[in-house]
């Protein structure tokens, strides 16, 4: 009598975990649909109407890009280098240089965490413009702060008055336009991208912010539709390739000078369509 009172006290204690688990994975599932739900765009309100770039260089002088090996700055350079714009590229030791390279680009090693090292990548020619797209999720410290800091330094110690920076939707006055699940994943990059936004502005310098939606997943195509808006409550989403195109009509429309974009596809309502 006593083993099977043993034993059926122990298939209670499994039912009992079985839906204990049960109801833990319910909780899950019901909390990611509802995360999946926030990921819906909003369309923006106005469209910045940006001028066609130029065919050609327009200005013969360098354009310097920090973060040139990532995505967006790789599509960024091959838009440039297209129309015969010299570009400086500015990459760790350990960056890979393999698909830039054949772009025929001009490298200048330089860690944007080090001040020095990109004083001196600054230094390296007579620059019409500083882009930098520096970020990084994973890293410890984080770049996003002070990487951008000694970028936007450097520009001004050498006299480059041009900077676009790349920062996101969620920094700063977008902040409640994020949606609760990038909130959740940037919480420790928002601050920070909100700090170098502020520094820029206050640099003197002639700025340009372009904060980007959810980049897309590299293996949905580019639509060609990406734009600029002023709206602070528009959400959205853009492939790194269309927000390559609106840094390179950024560069040549000087009435982005001085303004923050939120930069997004309208055509793309979730991140995996």
């Amino acid at each position: 009598m006593r083993s099977h009172s043993k034993s059926g006290q122990g298939i209670d204690v499994m039912r009992t975990l079985l839906k204990v688990l049960l109801g833990v994975f319910v909780l899950l599932v019901v909390t990611v649909a509802g995360l999946a739900l926030t990921l819906r765009a909003t369309p923006p309100a106005t469209v910045f109407d940006l001028k066609p770039p130029s065919d050609s260089a327009r200005d013969p002088r360098p354009v310097l890009v920090f973060g040139a090996s990532g995505g967006t700055g790789h599509e960024l350079v091959k838009l440039l280098r297209a129309r015969g714009q010299p570009v400086v590229a500015a990459v760790r030791a350990t960056s890979d240089r393999s698909r830039l390279e054949p772009l025929g680009v001009t490298f200048v090693v330089a860690d944007a965490m080090h001040p020095d090292e990109v004083l001196t990548a600054a230094a390296a020619a007579d620059f019409q413009a500083v882009v930098t797209t520096v970020s990084c999720l994973r890293c410890d410290p984080p770049p996003d702060f002070v990487g951008n800091r000694n970028v936007i330094d450097a520009a001004r110690a050498r006299g480059i008055r041009r900077v676009i920076l790349v920062s996101t939707i969620g920094a700063g006055d977008s902040h409640d336009a994020a949606n609760l699940l990038t909130r959740i994943a940037l919480a420790r990059i928002l601050p920070l991208k909100t700090q170098a936004e502020s520094y820029l502005r206050a640099s003197g310098l002639d700025y340009t912010i372009i904060r980007p939606g959810g980049l897309r997943p590299d293996d949905k195509a580019p639509t060609g539709l990406g734009r600029l808006t002023e709206d602070r409550h528009t959400l959205g989403f853009i492939h790194r390739a269309d927000l390559a195109r609106l840094i390179f009509a950024a560069l040549d429309d000087d009435r982005t000078i001085g303004h923050t974009f939120a930069a997004v596809d309208p055509s793309v309502h979730k991140p995996w369509r």
